[in-house]
């Protein structure tokens, strides 16, 4: 189930996806599966990831567990 929230925050950050996975260190594929939900990232990926688009763990992932149990 794709990451909407996750798009959004990118957007307005203003900077595009491989620039952001390329300031982690991952490689852009890591990025798009993450925004596709393909991989769901650990706690400590997760707040690597807000901190670089300068956003809070919560704006990402907020409704990702509530869609997986639909």
């Amino acid at each position: 189930m794709s990451n909407l929230n996750l798009k959004i925050c990118i957007l307005r950050s203003g900077r595009k996806g491989y620039e952001i996975a390329q300031q982690l260190g991952w490689h852009p594929t890591k990025l798009s599966q993450i925004i596709s939900g393909v991989y769901l990232p650990d706690e400590e990926d997760k707040r690597l990831l807000a901190n670089a688009i300068g956003t809070s763990v919560t704006n990402i992932f907020q409704n990702i567990k509530d869609q997986e149990n639909l």
